[in-house]
């Protein structure tokens, strides 16, 4: 970019516009507050916490029964060659 493309001024929209693009939406003042959970949600959500958290330590408690140990099987491993093996190569003469 040359400096005459950089220091242009970018035109700014005018207010009439800006103003009549949110008209079809009402305007609804903010109604929440900070800290929205009252004492009786606080504790449903304490009871619920702890109540999952026992159902998952009792579920990890719970002694699940031992497999059998059953020694591995390995099968018989047979090589099947494609082709033949190339000719060994000659040996140099001795000297």
């Amino acid at each position: 970019m040359n400096d005459a493309v950089i220091m242009k001024a970018v035109p700014s929209p005018s207010p009439d516009d800006t103003s009549t693009a949110w008209q079809g939406i009402p305007f609804s003042a903010n109604t929440s507050r900070p800290g929205g959970l009252n004492k009786p949600q606080v504790m449903v959500l304490i009871a619920a916490s702890v109540l999952i958290h026992g159902v998952i330590w009792w579920y990890m408690q719970t002694a699940q029964p031992d497999l059998p140990e059953v020694a591995p099987q390995v099968p018989e491993m047979t090589i099947e060659l494609t082709s033949p093996t190339p000719p060994a190569p000659e040996p140099p003469p001795p000297e």
